[in-house]
């Protein structure tokens, strides 16, 4: 397949994965700045984030990739908080189940703001790293 305009798909490669990569960055960051200076909690999967028209909560997971889980916990200042994780779940071996208890970490005063600390979030966090460094090169091929 031949390109016309190398130069613009370049342009486009490079937004694309500079976007990404900063994205799935942003993660690792609240992940090492959350656990280290924010509050670091257990919560309970209470049951799967589903995207279709927008984000809501279903109680089964009978699908054959990864879910996103909801989670329920208590903060310090007896709050009680529901939040998901916004990283894409990539495998089934690596689900959630309702009622498993995880590691989330949090900015004080924030706890809406929660992220999920587990392995089971690599993944797809590496996932987007890799398509984000991907684009990076291919992109910058196109355009030198």
């Amino acid at each position: 397949m031949q390109i016309k305009n190398k130069k613009t798909m370049g342009c486009i490669l490079l937004l694309f994965g500079f976007g990404l990569t900063l994205y799935a960055s942003s993660f690792v960051y609240k992940m090492f700045l959350y656990s280290q200076k924010g509050e670091v909690n257990t919560a309970t999967v209470i049951g799967f984030k589903v995207s279709s028209n927008g984000a809501r909560m279903v109680q089964n997971n009978k699908t054959l990739s990864g879910r996103s889980p909801y989670f329920a916990f208590r903060t310090s200042k007896n709050q009680s908080v529901k939040a998901y994780s916004n990283l894409p779940q990539l495998f089934m071996l690596s689900n959630y189940e309702i009622g498993e208890k995880i590691t989330i970490a949090y900015p004080i005063n924030h706890a809406q703001k929660a992220i999920v600390i587990s392995w089971k979030e690599i993944p797809g966090l590496l996932l987007l790293l890799g398509l984000g460094i991907l684009s990076l090169i291919i992109g910058k091929e196109y355009i030198f």
